[in-house]
C-alpha cells in the first residue's frame, strides 16, 4: 500500500518543481559522461558564422547591432563565386523592427534576388502581435515560405501561438522564414524546441525545420506533420523522419557545444584574418563574422590570393557567440553557451539521424519500487548485509544501465523520480524493520518451543501470531505419502541400515517440500503428513502441493539412481523404492490440537482423510500420485505447469459421496511424446468406457498400456498402471455388465 501510494504520488507531482530539475540533472550529467567518454563526429554539413568578441572589437566591425547594409554585404559575399556558395543560410537573429535608416534594411534586402541559395531568417512568436498572422493564410506575395497544410490527427494537441513577428516585408519577398521560439526551462536551459509551430489554424516551420527544406531542396507540400509521432519529408534521397511530440516539439540529443571563443588573427600588418577555432568538434567549423568578411573584401576587392572561407555547400548558421551578447545562456553542457548551439545540435541531429528517444516514466518508477520491494524482501529473509548488497546493486545498476542506454542507443531513461521514490521507499522500510525486530524479539519469548519442526516455529515467528491452543477453518491442500511396500525393507536390512536409508530419503523429500511451502505436519515412520497453506496461508496452495509431489517423486528417481551407483551397498530392492503420494484440498481445521502443556499443529477434517485416501488409492490404479478433483481444478485455476490424468470417479470406503481422482503424471517440460500418446489413448478408452463399449475401450486401453511411462518387467517396483487396470476392469465389465442405472462410478472395498 505505502509503495503503491508513493508511486501514485511522484507520478502525480513528476510535473511539480523541483521534481522536473532534479530529473533535468540527472540528464544534464549524463550527456555530459556520454561527452567525456567519447563523442560522434558531427556531418560537417553546418558552419557556425559567429559574432565573436574580436568581430566586436576595434578591429573588427565594432559595437552590436551593426548597421543592416553589413548584413547585406557579407550576404553579398557569399554570392560572389558560384562554386564557393553554400547551401543554405539561417540567420538566428531577428530582423523584424523598423530601422530608424530604412535605407540599410534595404541594403540587406538588395543582395537576397541574386545570391543563388536560399537564406533563411527568423521569425517570433508574439501572442499579442497585433495583426501580424492573426488574418491567417501567408499572402503569396509574402515570398516562399508557406503554412504546412498536411497535418495528421489533431491540430489542437499542438498549442495555439496566436500570433507572430516575421522578418521586414522586404525580406520576405525572396527570403524564408521560420520561428526561432525555443523557451528554456526553469534553469534557462533549452532541451527542447518546437519543429512546427501552430498560429491559429495554420501551422509554420521553425527556423531549423525551414533550413533543412531549403538544405534539402523540399516545400511545404513534401511535408507531413503527425503530433506526437514525427515530421516526416519526402526529399531527393528519401523520406525524412522527425519525431516530435504531441506538443510538436523535438527533444535535442545534446552533443556538441562551443567550449571557447573563436579568435580573429592579425597578419600583414595587423589585417583581421579568419582563424578557426580548435574547441568545437571535429566537423563543426565556427568561422568568426568580421574574418569571413574581411577575408572576402581581401579576395574581391584587393585580388589577395587567399583560401575562401570553409563555407561552400554547407549550412551556414549566423548567430551570437561572443560573451556578454544577449543571446548566451547555459546548455546541458556548459554553464554559458551560444544559443546558436541549440539549431547546431538540432541540425546535426536531424542529418545525422542521431534522434533522443525518451522512455516513460512509469515503466521505471514501477520497476525500481518493484526492487525497492524485493530489498525490502532481502531485509525480511536474508539480513541487513544482503540487504545493502542488493539496495546498492539496485541504485548501481540503474545508474549504469541509464548511461549505456543513452551512449549506446540514444535512449533517455528517467532516472531522478525512480531514485527518490526508490530511496524513500527503503527510508520507510528500514524503519519499520527496526520497530519490527523489537517487537519480534519480544514474541520470540512468548513462542511455544513445543513444536518438533524448526522450519514450522520460524514460519509462525514470521507470521506473527501468537500460539495458543485450538484450531481455526482454512483452505489447504492435505499431503500423505508413504513408500510401497516398506515393511519389506526391514526384513532384508539392519536397523542401522534402515535408519540412514529412512533418513536420508526424509531429509531429501521433506526439503523439496518445504521449498514449495509445504509445511511439515509429522513422520508417521517413513510416510509423511503435510499441508500446504497453513500454518502461513496460500493463495496458490494447490499448485504448490501438486509441483512439489511431482518434484519428490522427480527426486526420488534420483536417489534411486543413486544408490543403484552405490554398487552391493544396497540391495535391489533399495534400488526399486518407490512412493505413493496422495492430495486433496478442502477446508479443514487447523491448528494446536493436544493439551495445555503439549500440543501439535495439526490438521483435521474429512478433506484431511480423503487425502489419506488418494495415498492408499494410489495402489489400485497403478499410478504414485493421485489427487483429487478439487486440488486439481484449484491448481488449474493458479496456472501449474503440472499434467493431471482423470482416472476414474469413485466412493471410497467410509464415504458415501463419489469423487473424480486424477494421476498426477509430471510436469508439462518434462513429459514425452510417447507419455502424451499414452494419455491421448487413456482418454479415448475412457470415453468408450462410460458409454459401456467395452470392446472399444480395451482396445483403447490396451493400445495406451504400450506407452505408459511405468511398466510392469521392465521398470523396478513397478507392479502395474492405469492403462493395465482399466483394460481389466473392462473385461470383467464385459462378461458380467452393470445395472441398466449404471453411473460409472467405482465403488472401492478397501482403503
Amino acid at each position: 500500500m505505502v509503495t503503491a501510494v508513493l508511486g501514485l504520488g511522484l507520478w502525480a507531482g513528476r510535473e511539480v518543481a523541483p521534481l522536473p530539475q532534479l530529473e533535468w540533472l540527472t540528464q544534464d550529467a549524463r550527456f555530459w559522461v556520454r561527452a567525456k567518454l567519447g563523442e560522434v563526429a558531427p556531418t560537417g554539413a553546418v558552419v557556425v558564422l559567429g559574432i565573436d568578441e574580436l568581430t566586436l572589437s576595434r578591429d573588427g566591425i565594432g559595437k552590436w547591432p551593426f548597421q543592416r547594409s553589413v548584413h547585406g554585404e557579407v550576404l553579398g559575399y557569399m554570392g560572389k563565386a558560384p562554386a564557393e556558395r553554400p547551401a543554405v543560410v539561417a540567420w538566428d537573429i531577428l530582423f523584424v523592427d523598423i530601422d530608424y535608416e530604412p535605407a540599410m534594411d534595404a541594403a540587406l534586402a538588395a543582395p537576397l534576388p541574386g545570391l543563388g541559395f536560399p537564406v533563411v531568417f527568423g521569425a517570433q512568436v508574439d501572442p499579442v502581435a497585433a495583426g501580424v498572422l492573426s488574418e491567417g493564410r501567408v499572402p503569396a506575395e509574402w515570398g516562399p515560405t508557406r503554412p504546412l497544410a498536411k497535418v495528421e490527427g489533431a491540430l489542437a494537441t499542438l498549442p495555439d501561438q496566436r500570433g507572430g513577428l516575421l522578418p521586414l516585408s522586404g525580406l520576405l519577398k525572396t527570403a524564408r522564414f521560420g520561428f526561432l521560439t525555443a523557451d528554456a526551462g526553469s534553469d534557462g536551459k533549452v532541451r527542447q524546441i518546437p519543429l512546427v509551430v501552430r498560429v491559429g489554424d495554420e501551422v509554420f516551420p521553425s527556423l531549423v525545420l525551414e533550413t533543412l527544406l531549403a538544405y534539402w531542396g523540399a516545400g511545404p507540400e513534401a511535408v507531413t506533420i503527425m503530433p506526437g509521432e514525427a515530421v516526416t519529408v519526402r526529399t531527393a534521397a528519401g523520406v525524412q523522419r522527425i519525431p516530435i511530440d504531441g506538443a510538436g516539439l523535438y527533444h535535442l540529443n545534446y552533443r556538441y557545444e562551443l567550449k571557447s571563443t573563436v579568435a580573429l588573427a592579425g597578419e600583414d600588418g595587423g589585417t583581421a584574418r579568419l582563424r578557426l577555432s580548435e574547441a568545437f568538434p571535429e566537423g563543426v567549423e565556427p568561422v568568426s563574422y568580421a574574418g569571413y568578411l574581411f577575408r572576402q573584401m581581401n579576395r574581391f576587392l584587393m585580388e589577395e590570393d587567399l583560401p575562401p572561407p570553409p563555407v561552400a555547400g554547407k549550412i551556414v548558421l549566423v548567430g551570437q557567440i561572443a560573451a556578454g551578447l544577449t543571446d548566451i545562456g547555459p546548455s546541458p553542457l556548459a554553464g554559458q553557451s551560444a544559443k546558436v548551439m541549440v539549431h547546431v545540435n538540432a541540425l546535426e541531429n536531424v542529418l545525422r539521424g542521431d534522434y533522443l528517444r525518451r522512455w516513460p516514466l512509469w515503466p521505471v518508477l514501477a520497476a525500481m519500487l518493484g526492487g525497492g520491494l524485493l530489498g525490502a524482501w532481502f531485509l525480511d529473509r536474508q539480513g541487513l548485509r544482503v540487504y545493502s548488497v542488493v539496495t546498492t546493486g539496485v541504485v548501481i545498476v540503474l545508474v549504469l544501465a541509464t548511461q549505456v542506454l543513452l551512449t549506446r542507443g540514444n535512449l533517455m531513461v528517467p532516472v531522478a523520480l525512480p531514485l527518490l521514490g526508490f530511496f524513500a521507499q527503503q527510508a520507510f522500510v528500514v524503519t519499520r524493520k527496526i520497530r519490527e525486530e523489537q517487537a519480534q524479539r519480544d514474541r520470540i519469548r512468548k513462542m511455544f518451543g513445543s513444536y518438533v519442526s524448526p522450519e514450522l516455529v520460524r514460519r509462525m515467528v514470521e507470521a506473527g501470531d501468537e500460539p495458543q491452543l485450538g484450531g481455526h477453518e482454512e483452505e489447504i491442500t492435505a499431503f500423505f505419502s508413504d513408500i510401497q511396500s516398506f515393511s519389506s525393507f526391514s526384513e532384508v536390512l539392519t536397523p542401522s541400515d534402515l535408519g540412514e536409508l529412512l533418513n536420508e530419503y526424509l531429509g531429501a523429500m521433506t526439503d523439496e517440500l518445504q521449498r514449495h511451502g509445504g509445511a511439515l505436519d509429522k513422520y508417521i515412520g517413513d510416510a509423511i503428513v503435510a499441508m500446504f497453506g497453513a500454518p502461513v496461508a496460500m493463495a496458490d496452495h494447490a499448485r504448490a502441493a501438486c509441483e512439489a509431489a511431482a518434484l519428490m517423486q522427480g527426486c526420488q528417481a534420483r536417489l534411486r539412481e543413486k544408490w543403484k551407483a552405490e554398487g552391493d551397498r544396497w540391495p535391489p530392492l533399495v534400488h526399486a523404492m518407490r512412493t505413493r503420494i496422495g492430495l486433496n484440498s478442502g477446508r479443514v481445521v487447523v491448528g494446536n490440537m493436544g493439551s495445555r502443556h503439549r500440543f501439535n499443529y495439526t490438521m483435521m477434517g474429512d478433506p484431511v482423510n480423503l487425502a489419506a485416501r488418494m495415498e492408499s488409492g494410489a495402489k489400485s490404479f497403478g499410478v504414485y500420485t493421485l489427487v483429487t478433483e478439487a486440488t486439481v481444478l484449484a491448481a488449474r485455476e493458479k496456472g501449474t505447469t503440472c499434467v493431471f490424468r482423470e482416472l476414474d470417479r469413485i466412493v471410497v470406503k467410509g464415504r458415501s459421496q463419489p469423487v473424480a481422482i486424477f494421476e498426477l503424471t509430471g510436469l508439462a517440460d518434462d513429459l514425452s511424446e510417447d507419455a502424451k500418446e499414452c494419455l491421448r489413448l487413456f482418454a479415448e478408452g475412457r470415453a468408450h468406457y462410460l458409454r459401456q463399449e467395452w470392446d472399444a475401450a480395451i482396445a483403447a486401453f490396451t493400445a495406451a498400456a504400450e506407452h505408459e511411462p511405468n511398466q510392469p518387467g521392465r521398470d523396478a517396483g513397478v507392479e502395474n498402471n492405469p492403462s493395465l487396470v482399466m483394460a481389466g476392469r473392462c473385461r470383467v465389465l464385459r462378461a458380467t455388465p452393470p445395472a441398466a442405472n449404471w453411473d460409472g462410478v467405482y465403488r472401492m472395498t478397501t482403503k
